[in-house]
């Protein structure tokens, strides 16, 4: 039998921010909603027109955790 191999722990939280390094959003900071194996959904503090803040997803490398 093959050993299980363990998965590591996420590199986030849900309900921490996040800083954008890539993509149109690049600069702005976001706050996890979701985590998934090999990305983070996240809201950022943009509204859109329907007056809802502005969503989007995140692979791992394109963001970086704030020290807080």
């Amino acid at each position: 039998m093959p050993e299980e191999q363990q998965t590591p722990p996420p590199p986030v939280e849900v309900g921490e921010v996040v800083k954008v390094n890539a993509g149109e959003n690049k600069g702005e900071e976001a706050k996890v909603i979701a985590v998934y194996n090999n990305s983070v959904a996240v809201e950022l503090n943009k509204m859109q027109k329907n007056g809802t803040l502005a969503r989007t997803v995140l692979s791992h490398k394109e963001y970086t955790k704030n020290k807080k």
